[in-house]
């Protein structure tokens, strides 16, 4: 006895069985809020341009083009001019009537209440329609309702529906319909037939509608018949009659909704709208038959668990054959109904029902951005990316962990989130191709390569997921609470990494498939003036192109709260996972190569001042150009010792390879700062080290200022790191045996110094903030001069545009000071004895001082030539009334101050007697030519 006793203690536990992933929320829901997200997306963004106003009734229309918009012209001139021009821009609209940006909102809840109401009319639209009769006339025996009432109870289902039988329908079949509180469930008369012939197929049709009320999804199909039937009325049909009606008409030269003059530069544009549209109704269409087709998957599923015979789907998909695959195969994308074939692979392996599949990832990405894109427009991007990105994080979220939950149920591997990943990046870019508004009048941008990153984002943003989850999943209890908290932990770290690449994306990144904004606007020339040096010898030259561009968006990305906090996210949330392992396996390893990562930073970043130390100017001139550069292979520094630290983990290590990457170099990037901070305090001791100082001493202080500087340009690192080491951890390793339970050690040391170098990022995270806290990080962007390919007509318009918004009243406003000007000069001077009446001059002076700011203030003369002079104008004006006025302020008879100013006031008269009659006569010539250019198109 004793013997057996201790062979039964020996024999180790039984390892628990895993959680159910049906725990989670269903993957049919899930479809159905992408489906919603797309049919809200698609209809609003009909619905605005289906009641946009023509755009010159447009004021704010009129003010982009008085401030030098090109319809055909580079999409970076047109937003490097508006930029410069925005205050102005803003003032010119202010007030003015503007299609009113709730027109697709209000609509879009017009297309909800038809919904609604099409919701609760659809079940006596078919009972009418199909000619329905009660059960109990074909089944006067109550047989057969007594067979549903037994399935029912074997389903659960409390209440039993309506029974009713379609006389007209000779299929074997039945569909359960009608709105909550009082469903139907209708037998097609070929299936009271086969009830005695086939009862096994009698018995899985019945348990599979009862499925459907099981997992309450009647009420989904019901509500995407009803979205996609009032979407379909009100709003893609409306659509493609006008705006294509418009572009058709237009194109044969009728013009409706399109000018003649304007026709070539307006045709990409309603070209584009219109493919827009049919992208977004192609994404409502995909994901409406998924979300069905996922729907009775489901359902056949719950079937054959409520006792169904798999032998029926068998039989049906044997009888299908073959025949028509491949057009099948085409076809199966937008067909609301799986094969039989789809439907018996999926019971013999369900791993359809749980596992990432492409067509709902590619259309989330897709939906995504397209929805960010319109809310951006609406909206702050950061507020959009909040909205966009939680829903998408939540989502992605969920259906990661039904994924790594059926694997581990399975025993197989869980999901790497390459495929998956690749198939959200490729969503986003055909999102961003077709609603992004950076993209300009063509089909491709002029830079393409920006989109690599939403690809590879989206790739290595589920990789994260993925990993996570299965990392979590090791260590969480099966019950249902403990894996919902996880995932709702899970979900809120996913939502801020989410939120700050999509607001990153949807604020600046999208901007350079136009090109470089920075460079483009000039910024170059601008940080030669703000810090003068030696910007002519080849190390300033070479690196003064990355500063302004890489550095500068560094700087201004790394300073906003939501990427300061995902690239703290990124890594202490893996980090946590491992932390609370019962035995944390690798952690060690993982500190350790962190700790090496930090070194390697330190030494980049002395390497840096030993680079830079035999040129460095004199002691007052190291705060300018010098000061700046030496900020760059600052950054350079702590930017390799990162993604270097992840990229070596990522390749090397064998378990949890992408969160022990993601953490190392977190620790890495840390510890670099630290480990700078007495490089840069002890400057002036370390001999061919010296960078900004001369003398030996101890200077937090002046150290802290440039670390605070330099922490926003590293936080972004962290993204670069993922980006860097998710396809690397996916490189083969072979495996080996993992280490015996008891010979992996507690590491509580490991674990504390993991916490604190953790508890050190978020206090960086917080100075990164911290030091722009107050001041915009929006840079100003020097103004360009108007493209000399812009045309004719384009160039009148911009003119008459100009002269309407806010020219006509400078013109008017300026000119009437100077004929009064005229005026005193010729009645209240003395020429014989320089006497001037200065009570009549002072209103002349005052007013001319005022008309002239304001016309300052306004948007200058589109037109080059005419601008300067027009600018010329304008700033005689301010000094000759600025000077005039303190003349006459000052009561003193000084003669050859008065004879100064007015000689100012003459120069000025004379100039605006020169620019007023030119610029006046080039409006009127425009004015004539329009009405002859509309005429011949």
């Amino acid at each position: 006895m004793s013997g057996a006793t201790e062979a039964a203690s020996a024999r180790p536990a039984p390892t628990p069985p895993a959680p159910d992933p049906g725990v989670l929320p269903a993957g049919t829901s899930l479809r159905f809020l992408v489906l919603v997200v797309a049919m809200a997306a698609a209809t609003v963004e009909m619905l605005t341009g289906l009641l946009r106003p023509y755009p010159a009734q447009n004021v704010a229309f009129l003010c982009e083009f008085a401030a030098g918009y090109d319809p055909g012209g580079n999409v970076i001139d047109n937003v490097t001019r508006s930029n410069a021009h925005a205050e102005a821009i803003k003032e010119c609209a202010e007030g003015a009537p503007v299609t009113p940006q709730w027109y697709g909102l209000a609509g879009g809840a017009v297309v909800l209440l038809v919904a609604a109401a099409v919701y609760l009319l659809l079940p006596r639209w078919r009972r009418r329609r199909h000619g329905l009769v009660p059960l109990h006339g074909r089944d006067p025996q109550g047989e057969v309702r007594a067979e549903v009432a037994r399935l029912a109870g074997l389903a659960g289902v409390r209440a039993l529906p309506d029974l009713v039988v379609d006389l007209t329908a000779f299929d074997a079949g039945a569909v359960v319909f009608g709105r909550a509180g009082r469903r139907t469930l209708c037998l097609d008369n070929g299936l009271l037939h086969v009830r005695r012939s086939d009862p096994a197929r009698f018995q899985a049709v019945l348990l599979h509608e009862l499925a459907h009320l099981r997992h309450r999804d009647v009420d989904i199909a019901y509500a995407v018949t009803a979205l996609w039937r009032a979407f379909l009325t009100l709003a893609a049909v409306p659509f493609t009659l006008v705006l294509g009606g418009s572009l058709v008409a237009a194109q044969f030269g009728w013009f409706m909704g399109a000018d003649a003059v304007f026709w070539p530069a307006s045709r990409p544009y309603m070209v584009r709208e219109i493919a827009t549209a049919g992208f977004l109704f192609l994404l409502v269409v995909l994901a409406r038959a998924d979300t069905l087709r996922h729907r009775e998957l489901y359902a056949d599923r719950g079937a054959v668990a409520l006792g169904a015979d798999p032998g029926v789907w068998r039989a049906r998909a044997e009888a299908a054959g073959t025949q028509g695959r491949p057009a099948r195969s085409v076809t199966a994308l937008w067909r609301s109904h799986p094969s039989w074939a789809e439907r018996h692979r999926a019971l013999e392996d369900p791993a359809a029902l749980f596992t990432l599949t492409d067509v709902p990832l590619f259309l989330l990405g897709a939906v995504t951005l397209v929805t960010g894109n319109a809310l951006s427009d609406r909206w702050d991007a950061l507020q959009a990316a909040w909205v966009v990105g939680g829903l998408a994080a939540a989502l992605l979220t969920v259906s990661v962990w039904r994924a790594a939950l059926y694997a581990a149920h399975r025993g197989v591997p869980g999901p790497s989130g390459v495929r998956a990943g690749s198939a959200l990046g490729l969503g986003l870019v055909c999102g961003e191709l077709l609603s992004g508004p950076s993209i300009g009048p063509g089909w491709w941008p002029a830079h393409p390569e920006p989109l690599l990153f939403p690809l590879l984002g989206g790739v290595a943003y589920v990789c994260w997921l993925a990993r996570c989850a299965r990392l979590s999943l090791r260590d969480t209890p099966g019950t249902p609470r403990a894996l919902r908290g996880a995932v709702l932990v899970a979900a809120v770290a996913g939502c801020v990494v989410a939120a700050a690449g999509l607001s990153w994306w949807m604020g600046a990144g999208k901007l350079l498939l136009a090109g470089d904004l920075y460079r483009a606007g000039g910024l170059q020339q601008e940080i030669r003036r703000m810090f003068p040096g030696p910007w002519g010898t080849r190390e300033y030259a070479a690196v003064l192109p990355w500063i302004a561009s890489v550095l500068t968006s560094l700087s201004v990305a790394g300073s906003t709260l939501v990427i300061a906090a995902a690239s703290v996210v990124l890594w202490v949330y893996p980090a946590v996972l491992l932390l609370r392992r019962p035995r944390a396996t690798g952690l060690r390893s993982t500190l350790l190569a962190g700790l090496a990562g930090g070194l390697l930073g330190v030494a980049a970043v002395a390497a840096a001042m030993a680079y830079v130390h035999p040129w460095r100017p004199p002691l007052g001139e190291r705060g300018t150009a010098f000061g700046l550069v030496f900020m760059w292979w600052r950054t350079v520094a702590l930017w390799t010792g990162v993604t270097v630290t992840a990229a070596v983990v990522a390749v090397t290590t064998r378990t949890h390879r992408l969160p022990r990457a993601l953490t190392a170099a977190g620790i890495a990037q840390i510890l670099a700062l630290a480990g700078q901070f007495p490089l840069q305090s002890a400057d002036g001791c370390l001999g061919p080290l010296r960078v900004m100082g001369d003398t030996c001493h101890w200077l937090p202080g002046a150290s802290w200022s440039l670390t605070e500087i330099l922490v926003p340009t590293a936080a972004p690192a962290m993204f670069g790191a993922a980006l860097v080491a998710a396809p690397l951890a996916r490189i083969p390793r072979a495996r080996r045996p993992p280490a015996p339970a008891e010979a992996v050690r507690r590491s509580w040391p490991t674990r504390v110094a993991v916490g604190a170098v953790a508890v050190l990022a978020v206090a960086s995270s917080v100075v990164a903030v911290r030091s722009v806290t107050g001041r915009d990080t929006a840079l100003v962007v020097p103004d360009r001069p108007p493209a000399a390919g812009t045309g004719e007509r384009v160039r009148s318009f911009q003119l008459l545009a100009w002269f309407k918004t806010s020219g006509q009243a400078d013109i008017v406003a300026v000119a009437s000071r100077y004929t009064a000007f005229a005026q005193w000069f010729k009645e209240s001077t003395d020429a014989e004895t320089g006497a001037i009446d200065g009570d009549t001059l002072r209103p002349v002076c005052a007013g001319l001082a005022r008309d002239t700011a304001t016309a300052r203030r306004h948007l200058g003369v589109p037109d080059p030539e005419l601008g300067r002079a027009w600018s010329t104008l304008l700033a005689k004006s301010r000094d000759a009334a600025r000077e005039c006025t303190s003349v006459l302020d000052s009561r003193t008879d000084d003669v050859r101050r008065n004879t100064k100013m007015l000689e100012d006031l003459v120069a000025a008269y004379e100039q605006a007697t020169r620019t007023v009659p030119s610029l006046t006569q080039r409006v009127t010539t425009a004015l004539e030519q329009w009405p002859q250019w509309k005429k011949s198109g």
